[in-house]
């Protein structure tokens, strides 16, 4: 979904209109089914402790929200849950994993040489 977003970002091109609306759609569909179906009542995605399901669905999250989108603003339960994992992993370790992505939009745009040599691969993932 976010290589939709992403990988026309860093060649320097924008994104289309009608991809940014459909993607941002999917991800509010994606968050709605998180809460309802994986964390209902209960503090994390597998039940009362903390488990990798938590782990891989954070890290899914900090995409996004490296892109700028407030994911967890108007979710008080995602954002509940987010702090959840994030006191279970310790606030440094969690600030540590998600250092990279969250530098990604701060990134300069590809050299032209780069962005010639990996067009092809990216416009057949974008399909």
């Amino acid at each position: 979904m976010w290589q939709k977003m992403m990988f026309p970002v860093f060649l320097g091109e924008q994104v289309p209109p009608e991809t940014l609306a459909s993607t941002l759609a999917e991800l509010d569909r994606c968050l709605q089914l998180l809460e309802d179906k994986f964390l209902k009542d209960q503090d994390f995605v597998a039940g009362p402790h903390i488990s990798v399901a938590d782990l891989v669905a954070i890290t899914e999250l900090m995409h996004p929200v490296s892109a700028g989108c407030q994911v967890f603003k108007s979710r008080p339960k995602l954002a509940a849950w987010r702090q959840r994992v994030e006191v279970e992993v310790g606030k440094d370790l969690f600030q540590e994993a998600h250092a990279t992505v969250m530098k990604v939009k701060d990134l300069p745009p590809a050299d032209p040489a780069t962005k010639e040599k990996l067009k092809p691969s990216v416009q057949v993932l974008l399909q």
